[in-house]
């Protein structure tokens, strides 16, 4: 497994204008030294093609792969003009993910409670089978995050009624309603990456909601081989908190790996 982090780790620091785009990734490459980024949407100033050309140079010449690219979208509009908007949106990133050379798109379905009304989970699954199949045309992998309360045999569920190998999960460890850590184990063979979800450290620096040294084996024993892609979430500073993450990250790997050689 390899160690990246998501652009949304530091929303607030970014959204303050205290660091941009191109300062983060130099922050990645410099001072957390991890191997991946994950580039969020809300934080490009500009599509324009010269600029994605030079955030892929970039991380070429920092040493970073971009792992992935991430599309805040939305499926369950009730209305069929803003689901036909929503649909173009991701295909627009797909055509992003694929200049940046990013292999997956992170993307959503939409909120879970909305999912029983009528018509609209079938309407989700045409939505995703349209953008999977333009994502193939692409070689971009979409991964459906488990984001808005969607459980583990929901997400499951959804994949296996789109039907599409180029459709996968974007798993996040904190965002499962109940259960994380059997419905990381239920889900993570169907990962094309995965979120490290951090919101709250101890005085030893340790996540205090979530388990690392019980996830890492979840993940190791399912021969997962992706980037954990940490997003951090918590009312603490970014610029302080983000650094612990991927201490905790780089320890647990480390530890579990000499566990298993031993």
């Amino acid at each position: 497994m390899k160690i990246g982090c998501s652009s949304w780790s530091y929303h607030k620091v970014m959204g303050e204008g205290k660091l941009d785009q191109k300062g983060w990734l130099r922050k990645c490459a410099e001072e957390l030294e991890i191997d991946g980024v994950e580039l969020l949407d809300a934080h490009f100033p500009t599509t324009d093609e010269g600029y994605l050309k030079e955030i892929k140079k970039m991380a070429i010449d920092l040493g970073l792969t971009i792992s992935c690219a991430s599309a805040s979208n939305h499926f369950t509009h009730p209305e069929e003009e803003k689901k036909l908007q929503e649909i173009e949106k991701v295909k627009k990133w797909v055509d992003i993910a694929s200049c940046l050379g990013a292999p997956i798109l992170r993307i959503f379905a939409g909120a879970a409670a909305e999912l029983g009304k009528t018509g609209i989970w079938e309407e989700v699954v045409k939505c995703l089978k349209e953008c999977a199949s333009y994502g193939e045309n692409k070689g971009i992998v979409l991964g459906l995050e488990n984001h808005g309360g969607f459980s583990a045999q929901e997400v499951l569920r959804m994949l296996k009624d789109v039907d599409s190998p180029w459709l996968k999960i974007t798993l996040d460890t904190g965002n499962f309603p109940a259960d994380p850590y059997g419905s990381i184990e239920k889900t993570v063979k169907e990962a094309a990456i995965v979120h490290a979800k951090f919101y709250e450290f101890d005085e030893k620096g340790k996540e205090k909601r979530l388990d690392y040294k019980r996830i890492i084996p979840i993940l190791q024993n399912a021969h997962f081989r992706g980037y954990l892609s940490i997003e951090y979430e918590g009312p603490g500073d970014e610029l302080i908190d983000v650094p612990k993450a991927v201490n905790e990250l780089k320890y647990c790997l480390q530890e579990n790996s000499s566990l298993r050689s031993s």
